[in-house]
This record gives C-alpha cells, structure tokens and sequence, in this order.
C-alpha cells in the first residue's frame, strides 16, 4: 500500500454508491442519444451485437462484442460512420470493436482527437 504525500483535503474523495448511480444514468442517456443519433443501418449492425458505451477517466468508450466474424468486418468496415455519430454525442472517445473469440483481432480507435 502506497501512502499518498499529498495532505487528506487534496486526495481524491471516495466515490459513493451515489456517485455510481449518476455514472449508471449517464452511461445509459449518452448510449440512448448515440444509438437514436444512428441510422437504420448502423442501428440495424449495433442490434446483432451487445455494446455500450462506458465513461471513463480518460475518455468514453464504445465496446462493440461481435457474435462472429461476419458482424465483426460488418462492424469495421462500417467504423467511419459509427465514429461519425459517436462524435456527435460525446466529441473525443474510443471504439474498441471485438470479434467472437476475443483472441486474434481486436479493433481500436480513438475518434474526435
């Protein structure tokens, strides 16, 4: 355990129950204005996979898990778009795109910088 040399009043607070609450909220308000920002085709992409969006320290991120290989190149060739309208809802961020077995090819990118 390392003390910190900084006196109590300047180290972070604790975060709460309540605190977690608000992020919980968040996280669903900024998903639900990113997934309705979309079109038809990427809401019709984003439907055949599980994604959320989650805040960070550093930036949002959008992880995208694909159920097989067909959705996870769908999904990566189709990232342009999806960065389009995840900028308009949250400016700077981060997909991570995820294929099926989790292994071989893991797509990142930062968008908005």
């Amino acid at each position: 355990m390392t003390l910190s040399p900084l006196p109590p009043d300047d180290q972070p607070a604790a975060i709460t129950p309540f605190d977690r609450a608000l992020l919980l909220q968040l996280e669903q308000v900024v998903s639900q204005h990113f997934y309705f920002g979309c079109d038809r085709i990427t809401q019709a992409l984003l439907a055949r996979c599980w994604w959320s969006i989650t805040m960070n320290l550093d930036m949002p991120t959008l992880t995208i898990a694909c159920p097989d290989s067909e959705t996870y190149w769908n999904m990566v060739s189709h990232i342009k778009t999806i960065s389009e309208y995840l900028v308009n809802t949250t400016h700077i961020s981060r997909i991570e795109v995820i294929p099926q077995n989790r292994k071989n090819l893991y797509f990142q990118v930062e968008v908005g910088t």
